[in-house]
């Protein structure tokens, strides 16, 4: 078109370009922008990574089978970051030919990091078993053998060593009744009472 212009101006013959052709060039110019940023930002999401760092623990006393059934949800990449950190070895959590050996890094790993006292009384947590879900592994613990009892105090500094923004939300249910607290680093411990 440019050439064709230049001919024409060449020639000395009048140049007209329609105001039509001009808007339509110009909502083309503005569409290619749009779906230019729009590939970019899905190609800068799509490498992010989650936004926040964060457990939950849900912890639940179950008088019938006199245990403390826990169970823990954390960020897969998270919890293979911190590992890694901790055992100096690349770890991939959901590789089933790793399954047994996973199994014995999450149960060292959360002896160290997860803790239970039920009236100021230290209580073994045993390791039951994990599973993917989504982007998160669910780890199920197992405090056998435990008596009713008034109070508990859960230490809990999982991924406190890989992440100082780490979050760990404890939901404790007993009687009945559930209760809730946030820890955030440096704090690793809340007590409840019933």
């Amino acid at each position: 078109m440019v050439a064709v212009l230049y001919k024409r101006l060449g020639e000395g013959k009048p140049v007209v370009v329609s105001r039509k052709s001009s808007v339509v060039n110009r909502r083309w110019s503005i569409v290619r922008r749009l779906c230019l940023l729009l590939a970019i930002g899905l190609w800068l999401t799509a490498f992010s990574l989650h936004p926040y760092y964060m457990s939950v623990t849900e912890l639940e006393y179950k008088p019938a089978e006199k245990e403390v059934q826990v169970a823990c949800k954390i960020f897969t990449d998270d919890l293979e970051e911190a590992l890694k950190r901790e055992f100096n070895k690349k770890v991939d959590i959901v590789n089933a030919a790793q399954k047994k050996e996973n199994e014995q890094l999450l149960q060292r790993y959360l002896q160290k990091h997860l803790k239970l006292q039920l009236d100021n009384k230290a209580v073994a947590l045993d390791f039951f078993g994990f599973e993917e879900e989504g982007e998160a592994i669910w780890i199920y613990l197992l405090a056998k053998n435990t008596a009713a009892f008034k109070s508990a105090t859960v230490f809990n500094d999982v991924l406190y060593s890989y992440r100082e923004d780490q979050l760990n939300i404890i939901h404790f249910k007993n009687k009945g009744e559930r209760k809730s607290y946030r820890l955030n680093y440096p704090n690793n411990q809340v007590s409840f009472s019933w």
